[in-house]
């Protein structure tokens, strides 16, 4: 915590960041800057983990390659478990053992998210692709769906038709949707709904799922900590070219990352668009997620399956 801070304080005396030039165009002053306060959704959530040796933050989201974020930041953290599969449970704060804003109190937290030493990076995922992939893992290969979200309806015919149609897609649409308190969910939640507007200029980095290799070794090309012993050497070349085969020991993994998901609940949602949705499901979810194309600088691909609804 020590270093976090000295860093911080180091990095508000070394000039003007992108992000202040970007507000003071706005007519803002650097006086001005936002802080973190503890309402914050980036500050309340477990969504934006901090990596203090290479300067990143980094905002996760389920259905998006989470599962293999958290292994490689603790494979960064020197955590051992870092590639164990099965039986253990990567996103267990008390296994993985990843640091988020939330560890930091707000002033060193709003440091970290304003400071131009610092990294902020997120890959976003096509939300008619995520949405499906939540119910394809959630609800058709496990009962996951039925625990969180039918279990907690208290109308007993609700329950029944909820738990009775658990694999159909226009019924679990319908359920997360229409009771929002009983089937609220992560899995299922908007990815922008979980970054607070004021926070959104200083992500320095977006990315998304659909060219997902290519920007993760991005990210990481551009990462570099002044504790490796290799100086220059960047968190790609350190932690990303080889270790992610599909082994579940350590040894002999010589995959690069994310080039062979290893992941036990991989799914090939975008290839089964059109299995699942009809032009009825479609609409709903352009309507029901609608925030999800609201910010104007995540630009998804266009999936169009049908044709505008009348």
């Amino acid at each position: 915590m020590i270093q976090v801070a000295d860093d911080l304080i180091q990095s508000r005396s070394k000039g003007t960041s992108k992000n202040v030039v970007q507000y003071r165009a706005k007519g803002e002053s650097a006086s001005s800057l936002p802080e973190i306060t503890v309402d914050d959704l980036i500050y309340k959530t477990r969504s934006a983990f901090v990596i203090p040796e290479y300067k990143l933050i980094f905002f996760t989201f389920p259905k998006v390659a989470c599962s293999e974020w958290k292994r490689m930041f603790m494979r960064i953290n020197g955590n051992p478990n870092w590639c164990l599969i099965r039986g253990f449970n990567a996103h267990d704060p008390q296994k993985n053992k990843i640091k988020v804003l939330k560890d930091y109190e707000p002033e060193i937290a709003t440091a970290m998210m304003t400071s131009p030493l610092w990294t902020k990076a997120a890959i976003f995922r096509e939300p008619k692709e995520r949405v499906l992939s939540a119910f394809l893992d959630k609800a058709v290969k496990e009962d996951y769906y039925v625990k969180q979200c039918c279990n907690n309806l208290t109308d007993e015919k609700a329950k029944e038709k909820c738990i009775q149609n658990e694999k159909k897609f226009e019924s679990f649409l319908y359920f997360v949707t229409e009771y929002p308190v009983e089937c609220f969910n992560v899995h299922w939640e908007p990815q922008i709904a979980k970054i607070d507007s004021k926070w959104w200029p200083f992500l320095d980095i977006i990315g998304y799922q659909d060219n997902l290799q290519e920007d993760a070794q991005s990210i990481l090309k551009q990462l570099y900590s002044s504790r490796d012993e290799i100086k220059g050497r960047s968190a790609w070349e350190r932690y990303g070219v080889t270790g992610w085969g599909a082994s579940n020991a350590c040894e002999n993994r010589t995959h690069s990352f994310l080039e062979e998901n290893s992941s036990s609940h991989k799914l090939d949602t975008g290839s089964h668009l059109l299995e699942w949705y009809t032009p009825e499901t479609e609409k709903i979810v352009e309507d029901k997620w609608a925030i999800e194309w609201s910010q104007e600088r995540v630009k998804f691909k266009k999936v169009k399956l049908f044709p505008d609804h009348s």
